[in-house]
């Protein structure tokens, strides 16, 4: 299943003599940037990799290092992060290859400035409101649809209604301001609680018809003000079972926002109620928007306790939505061995190193968060016996296996068929 490029590769031994040093600097000035945080990860460091920060010249060394294929960002406040190797926004950098003993110079970094859009968010009256969520978003292709996925941090308005989102990358962006501010009115005679839909610059509560916002290297954007919508807020009740049909009794089910993108997760639960011990369950008060809706629970199937958990996305807009059924489940379990092409167990220091990864082709029907009871540290590791047990899958699946630089992956079988480029599901 594995051929590797070169046998000898695994047995490298790290001399931990080898350096990378050089300059940052900023690519409007010219001049040197101090404070700069240099990060290094690869082979041989710790999960959170070994940093330093440049003196006063916007110099760096790090020292110690083993030989290996490393990734390098710098980041700085003020300015963009950067990656080795990356030539343009939103691109991947690429690996630094460092030879064991090797004294790596002129390592050098060149920042962008960091883009801005600034402006007020008002109410339906076109006054300031204060405590608003504001995002800037970016459309990419994920998980086979187009979405929206953050870019930074949001921003939250001021007493005045002021923004700033800090921190972006040249290019153009969805506006979206969002809050769970609620209210009560009485029309005819019947009191209706309202709420301001998620709403898109220039003042559109979807973005299809939105107007995107442009920035330039080290721009700002500024007057970039709209006026939320208020609209009537709605209530999603029904029920909650588990995999055997059993009511999820006395279980938090939560609502909230979830952006999903290539690398990133961001989720935010906004509010939430108790399961009743008839599997009932109701939440007033949504104003319009995308949400997901998440539960965990326990239940006992053959004498054994398990973990379970369901998620689902729903859309409010204004109207009541009623007999919404959610039913949790622990996913399928993915088993598996891992081999070389001719058969072979692989070496033992690959084994160590190795590690498959299931990704789901959609996970709107996943909790926000990780799985019922995140995932177990030997997950997708592989064995000394060459095994490996993947689990907490949900929906269709495409599988990654994780290898050191010197191996690829050549085919993953699955009942003699080559599923190196298909989803995979367990339907039973």
């Amino acid at each position: 299943m594995l051929p590797p490029r070169d046998a000898g590769a695994a047995a490298r031994t790290a001399t931990g003599t080898a350096s990378i040093r050089g300059r940052v600097f900023a690519a409007d000035s010219g001049r040197p940037l101090r404070r700069a945080r240099v990060q290094i990860n690869g082979p041989g460091l710790p999960n959170n990799g070994q940093t330093t920060s440049t003196d006063a010249d916007g110099r760096y060394e790090i020292k110690d290092l083993p030989g290996g294929r490393y990734t390098i960002n710098v980041t700085r406040s003020g300015y963009l992060r950067l990656s080795y190797g990356q030539r343009r926004p939103f691109e991947q950098g690429r690996p630094f290859d460092l030879a064991n003993g090797q004294r790596a110079d002129n390592v050098n970094f060149t920042l962008p400035r960091m883009s801005l859009i600034t402006g007020r968010v008002l109410d339906e009256a076109n006054e300031a409101i204060s405590g608003v969520r504001v995002w800037a978003l970016r459309p990419v292709f994920f998980e086979g649809r187009r979405r929206l996925i953050p870019e930074g941090q949001p921003a939250t308005t001021d007493d005045a209604g002021q923004y700033r989102l800090l921190g972006l990358t040249p290019g153009s962006y969805y506006v979206m301001a969002d809050t769970r501010e609620t209210w009560t009115v009485v029309e005819n005679g019947v009191e209706r609680t309202l709420g301001y839909a998620q709403t898109y610059y220039p003042g559109i509560s979807g973005f299809t018809d939105a107007r995107r916002v442009a920035v330039g290297v080290g721009q700002e954007a500024s007057n970039t003000d709209f006026a939320l919508i208020a609209s009537r807020a709605a209530t999603i009740s029904g029920t909650v079972y588990d995999s055997q049909g059993r009511p999820a009794a006395g279980r938090q089910i939560a609502v909230g926002q979830e952006f999903r993108g290539p690398g990133q997760t961001f989720a935010m639960s906004t509010m939430g109620a108790t399961v009743a011990g008839d599997g009932m369950f109701k939440i007033a008060g949504l104003a319009p928007g995308d949400y997901k809706l998440s539960v965990r629970t326990t239940t006992e199937i053959g004498g054994v306790t398990v973990q379970e958990s369901a998620g689902a996305v729903v859309t409010i807009a204004g109207v009541d939505i009623d007999n919404f059924a959610l039913i949790t489940s622990n996913g399928w379990t993915l088993n598996g061995a891992l081999y070389t092409a001719s058969g072979e167990p692989v070496p033992a220091a690959v084994r160590e190193r190795a590690r498959v990864i299931a990704r789901p082709l959609s996970s709107d029907i996943l909790p926000m968060g990780p799985g019922p009871a995140g995932p177990a540290p030997d997950n997708g590791r592989i064995t000394e016996s060459g095994t490996f047990t993947v689990a907490g899958l949900y929906g269709p699946t495409r599988l990654r296996v994780n290898l050191p630089d010197d191996w690829t992956v050549e085919s993953i079988q699955l009942d003699g068929r080559d599923v190196i480029d298909e989803a995979i599901e367990a339907r039973s």
